[in-house]
């Protein structure tokens, strides 16, 4: 069970067509009168480079998840809101929010846990709420949890489209660009695969990952604002299996992520209350 709910935490940190040369067609169900020629291949590479340069950006999460481990007859639903705070160089973050996880145990409560994570260049800090204490992690940690971090922000998440582009649907609104992505099947395990294998590398240390999946079903949908060509939304729905030394789990995750005030974030700062208090690790 511990094996199983570490590398949900991972999934979770990691996560994020129509002909190219077409432009984007209206959105049914709304009347757009604000029309761009651009094509798919021209919006999605105006976006990537807008994305590189992103210096910081907020984002709030909306996550829902169920894990199924049928070696222990035992489904576990987890339901996550966050606020993240991210600044991309120097790396820092700052993370708070509830974590509400229902099927523990047989007959059990809902148990809701608060969260709260604070990443700087040299020091870790994490809050959870069942121990109501602050714990400071050594500077290893860091630069594997920097390394892990990395995968959230809108151009991780945007690289791993370039490959199915061919497959995305194209529409647009009076504000937006909307690429929809839908397919299921072996060729899109790629899509999820290496940012999850690059997470889990990142934190455990170690070369190569003995992990599989199988991709039932996966949902992109990627919004990128007309003008500054941020991707302002993110809605993602995966439905695999993962194979960890010869067990099986199944694992639906309902990741809704919304990004704002990009550049406007210049520092996050441990209040020093916190460093007074943390337990070293």
């Amino acid at each position: 069970m511990k094996k199983w709910t570490a590398l949900l935490s991972v999934v979770t940190l990691a996560l994020g067509l129509a002909a190219c040369n077409e432009t984007a067609t209206p959105v049914q169900d709304k009347e757009v009168t604000e029309t761009s020629k651009l094509t798919l291949q021209e919006v999605y590479d105006k976006s990537m480079k807008a994305s590189e340069e992103l210096k910081s950006v907020k984002g709030t999460i909306d996550m829902k998840q169920t894990m199924s481990i049928p070696s222990e007859e035992m489904t576990l639903d987890i339901k996550s809101m966050m606020d993240m705070e991210y600044i991309i160089e120097p790396m820092q973050m700052h993370q708070k929010g509830t974590t509400t996880m229902m099927g523990v145990g047989e007959g059990s409560e809902s148990q809701e846990i608060d969260m709260e994570t604070y990443i700087t260049e040299d020091a870790l800090y994490v809050y959870e709420g069942t121990a109501a204490q602050w714990m400071k992690f050594p500077k290893e940690m860091v630069d594997q949890m920097m390394g892990a971090t990395n995968q959230t922000d809108p151009a991780a998440q945007l690289q791993p489209l370039e490959e199915y582009l061919e497959k995305v649907e194209f529409e647009q609104d009076d504000e937006n660009y909307i690429l929809t992505l839908e397919g299921s099947g072996e060729e899109f395990t790629s899509l999820v695969k290496d940012q999850v294998d690059e997470a889990l590398q990142s934190l455990t240390g170690e070369g190569n990952v003995d992990l599989d999946y199988t991709i039932h079903s996966v949902d992109y949908v990627v919004h990128i604002d007309k003008e500054s060509f941020q991707t302002n939304k993110l809605d993602m729905v995966i439905d695999m299996d993962m194979t960890m030394d010869g067990e099986t789990i199944n694992l639906k995750m309902d990741v809704k992520t919304n990004f704002s005030k990009f550049n406007e974030i210049n520092e996050i700062v441990v209040p020093q209350e916190i460093i007074d208090s943390a337990k070293e690790i």
